[in-house]
């Protein structure tokens, strides 16, 4: 056994792991922000007056979709934040072996 870690030659080797990083973290934010537009336009939507029971049904569907779309979104700006940390350690261990390569 070499000491390296069998995944790892899957993503690549050196400073490419906290560039990946960086780039799944720009598209997690990225789907947020996409997910954010989608529930601003259904809350436009929901909070237009319906004369009907069937609108007011669907006033009440929005609602809730909207409701678990701000927890989607919740939980994927924590998963970018959990990116950016985890990011961090990893450009300071690229530079750490790095630095013990010279």
């Amino acid at each position: 056994m070499d000491g390296r870690i069998p995944a790892a030659d899957a993503y690549g080797s050196g400073g490419a792991g906290s560039a990946d990083v960086a780039v799944m973290e720009a598209a997690v934010l990225r789907h947020a922000g996409q997910l954010g537009d989608i529930r601003r336009r259904a809350l436009t939507v929901a909070l237009r007056s319906w004369e009907s029971p069937a609108g007011g049904t669907f006033r009440i569907y929005l609602a809730e979709r909207c409701a678990e779309l701000s927890r989607t979104i919740d939980l994927l700006e924590t998963a970018a934040r959990e990116l950016g940390d985890y990011g961090r350690l990893l450009r300071e261990a690229e530079s750490l072996h790095g630095q013990a390569g010279r």
